[in-house]
């Protein structure tokens, strides 16, 4: 049994080493499709020769195996309508293609091919490495931003921007965060869906020339269960492909008289100040603070929603909102 991998391969990179490594793994010979540049001179902005691309491909493989062979690939199928059985290795971004051919193959009367999707290697920005990126500078073939990645977040609240940084630092080295004041809410205290929708306003109002805007709101959703009133905090996430993802924290019960209080028209953080006379509890610790005896602060629950709208993006392949086919 054979194991099939085709590509252009320009700008070796991470994506490139993680489909190898894969089809290797198999344990069967591993046939590989290298585009040859008059197929490729018309589907690319750019092309390193094939000769270069051969040198560099043979170069890795010949680290971890010598059972594969390279063909010169002069159209999409390849080897892929010749061999009886095989395994295929595609990206996200080619497994549609894949699909493609073993419909082919179907109406060949050919048996299916095994197909083998490997997820997207994605560069310091959460976006996928790819050798459009690293020839444009973007990126080096490690998927090392070059210059630093630009992150909005729409606030006045400076609890908000130290959990966004505090985040990112997990994960990247090379980001600029910015505060955008340019945006306006129609309500100081959002109810149910007012939430998310003036959490997406406020990231999209940040969007500009940035690679993300990020949005967050805290809000109070009403259980008529149980006749109770949660605070939460959602994230909105905006890229500049205009992906949005979106994340929410732990949800907490607010004690009865602080919600007779908002009712009558006050945000939380003004009830609380009328209440138990602390101004811009908001700006600190938050209600949960005072609630929780200071055992949870409004900062963990601000990082919760951040985290929650990125996950998404960890593995941007298993959800169904993201085609990176225009992504290049």
């Amino acid at each position: 049994m054979y194991t099939l991998v085709g590509g252009t391969f320009n700008h070796f990179h991470k994506g490139h080493e993680l489909m190898l490594r894969t089809a290797i793994d198999t344990g069967c010979r591993v046939i590989i499709g290298l585009t040859s540049d008059d197929y490729v001179i018309g589907n690319k902005e750019f092309i390193i020769k094939y000769r270069t691309r051969l040198k560099r491909l043979k170069k890795f493989m010949d680290k971890y195996t010598d059972n594969y062979e390279i063909h010169e690939l002069n159209d999409k199928f390849g080897e892929t309508l010749k061999i009886k059985e095989a395994n295929l290795i595609v990206s996200p971004e080619t497994y549609s293609t894949a699909i493609y051919i073993n419909n082919k193959r179907n109406e060949m009367n050919m048996r299916p091919l095994n197909i083998i999707k490997v997820p997207f290697v994605l560069a310091e920005d959460f976006f996928p490495i790819s050798s459009t990126r690293i020839e444009y500078g973007e990126i080096t073939r490690t998927g090392k931003r070059k210059n630093p990645i630009k992150i909005s977040i729409s606030t006045n609240n400076s609890l908000k921007t130290m959990a966004l940084r505090d985040f990112l630092n997990k994960f990247m080295k090379n980001f600029d965060v910015i505060e955008n004041h340019e945006y306006e809410t129609d309500t100081d205290q959002p109810y149910g869906d007012d939430t998310p929708r003036l959490a997406r306003l406020r990231a999209m109002k940040g969007l500009r020339d940035n690679d993300y805007s990020i949005g967050i709101e805290s809000g109070l959703f009403y259980n008529k269960i149980n006749n109770v009133y949660y605070d939460f905090h959602y994230c909105a996430v905006i890229d500049r492909y205009s992906r949005i993802t979106t994340g929410v924290s732990s949800g907490f019960e607010l004690p009865e008289d602080i919600v007779d209080v908002v009712r009558s028209g006050l945000s939380v953080s003004d009830a609380i100040k009328e209440i138990y006379n602390i101004p811009d509890i908001g700006k600190r610790e938050g209600i949960i603070g005072l609630i929780s005896n200071y055992n949870i602060k409004r900062y963990d629950l601000i990082m919760e929603s951040i985290r929650n709208a990125f996950i998404v993006r960890f593995r941007p392949d298993l959800y169904n909102i993201f085609d990176f086919r225009w992504m290049k």
